[in-house]
């Protein structure tokens, strides 16, 4: 074995190749120059290769590559050694090289069959181009989508006279589109793009309601980033800007990172609503010195018929009072009114207790021993509802005061007012007297005041039932006038 090994590198052992050419110069170059230049292109395509798959990192299968780069420099090899043999008989040399490129194709060819069915399925080049164009085709689709989109956002931010801001809350960077800068009387580009600039415009006093906005909602995007607030010019005036934004990216942990919206001149809104405002103020004192005053005259036809009451006629006397408390009734409406911030609507709830105390002073000397309830739900009503409502309290209040407790008897009236389910309001008043004669017959009334009940609870477009047990209950019930 070790004189097989000694003669695989010794050159006496055989005789050189070039003999079997029989040293023929022609043919001997032939076989020089051709087994040279093939080992120079055998050398030289690896080369190729290794710098190909280095620069393609998207290359598929790359390793199929090196494996041929492999195959080939060992192909080189033997051609080396194919002109090495001419002049050396190195042939176990020559043959080993041979054995190990052998080896190396047969892995490149068993690593490859495997590969040929997925490098079928590849795209070819027609395909690609194709795929190629449709990706070109879509993305200019989608350009233009783009261009035409942003333009006619320029239009409707051109045509509504609005201007564009856009946040970079990373970096603090804001744009400003031109008309957000001319609308302040600012150039364009004048102004710094920074949100600093943006914060030194704030009027003081609307900074912080605008920081807790903003704060709000770049922690939750549901709330509503959207309000007034005025913004100093370039001249040093103050002009009214309604602010409305959102955040339109959120990192990964939620934090917003960019916000866009616009910027409305809204001066002369808010003009015309301090005109409106003022204009309503004025209006307010009107009608409360008007409601003032009615009350005044409704006070001196009280007083008046107070004076009718010192007749001798206690008939005479009796009207007169009757009449005097229908015009309290009337008055204490215009005072309620007067008194209140809402000059359209009467609490009914303190009108009723008013109510009720001036009818138990009328008519004390014959109900020292009855006490008025009442129990009334937080109900307003307008003025042309209240005053009808109002004269059938009285009515009623005062029919029970002076016949449902006779000798001094002792009772409770109870007036209760609420809203029904279907939001009508029922107005009860019900005494546990001695109840009602029953010569009264609600269908052919005689009497004045329950005649004049009966009418008003057709003015405000109500319906009356009564029970008659246990004392006396009247149950009205009306719509409420919105």
């Amino acid at each position: 074995m070790l004189q097989t090994a000694h003669n695989a590198f010794v050159s006496f052992a055989y005789i050189p190749h070039g003999h079997c050419y029989l040293w023929k110069p022609g043919l001997v170059w032939l076989h020089l120059l051709s087994d040279g230049f093939i080992a120079l292109a055998y050398f030289s395509i690896p080369i190729a290769l290794v710098y190909f798959v280095q620069r393609r990192q998207d290359l598929p299968y790359p390793w199929l590559f090196l494996l041929f780069g492999a195959f080939i420099v060992a192909c080189g090899f033997t051609h080396i050694f194919a002109v090495w043999t001419l002049w050396h008989p190195n042939y176990w040399t020559s043959g080993t090289v041979k054995a190990l490129t052998a080896v190396i194709s047969l892995i490149t060819s068993a690593m490859m069959i495997p590969v040929i069915p997925e490098a079928l399925a590849l795209p070819g080049r027609g395909e690609l181009e194709k795929a190629k164009a449709d990706l070109e085709q879509r993305v200019l689709e989608r350009t233009q989508a783009l261009q035409l989109s942003e333009e006619r956002l320029q239009m409707a931010l051109a045509g509504s006279g609005d201007g564009l801001w856009d946040w970079n809350i990373t970096t603090k960077e804001v744009y400003f589109s031109p008309r957000w800068q001319q609308m302040l009387g600012y150039e364009v580009n004048e102004l710094p793009g920074h949100i600093g600039t943006w914060e030194s415009l704030i009027h003081p006093d609307d900074k912080p309601s605008h920081m807790e906005a903003l704060a709000l909602h770049m922690q939750d995007s549901r709330v509503p980033y959207a309000f007034d607030y005025r913004i100093k010019t370039k001249l040093g005036g103050w002009k009214w800007i309604g602010n409305y934004g959102q955040v339109v990216t959120r990192n990964e942990n939620g934090d917003a990172v960019r916000m866009s919206g616009t910027h409305k001149d809204i001066s002369d809104r808010k003009q015309r609503e301090q005109e409106l405002a003022k204009s309503l103020a004025e209006k307010n004192v009107m009608l409360q010195e008007i409601h003032h005053r009615v009350k005044n005259n409704l006070q001196i036809i009280c007083s008046l018929l107070n004076l009718q009451t010192q007749s001798s006629d206690p008939q005479i006397v009796e009207i007169m009072k009757e009449s005097q408390n229908r015009v309290k009734s009337m008055a204490l409406v215009h005072e309620n009114l007067y008194k209140s911030e809402n000059l359209s609507k009467i609490n009914l709830e303190s009108y009723v207790q008013d109510l009720s105390r001036n009818l138990l002073r009328s008519y004390h000397s014959k109900t020292s021993s009855t006490k008025i309830s009442v129990a009334v739900l937080n109900i307003s009503l307008d003025i042309d509802t209240a005053v009808p409502c109002g004269l059938i309290i009285n009515e009623l209040v005062s029919n029970a005061l002076k016949y449902a407790f006779p000798e001094q008897r002792q009772g409770e009236v109870k007036i209760s007012i609420f809203k029904a389910a279907n939001q009508d309001v029922i107005l009860n008043i019900a005494d546990d007297g001695i109840g009602l004669s029953p010569e009264i017959n609600l269908k052919q009334i005689n009497t004045m005041g329950l005649r004049m009940v009966t009418a008003l609870i057709r003015q405000i477009s109500g319906t009356l039932s009564v029970n008659r047990e246990a004392g006396s209950s009247f149950t009205i019930s009306f719509p409420e006038q919105v």
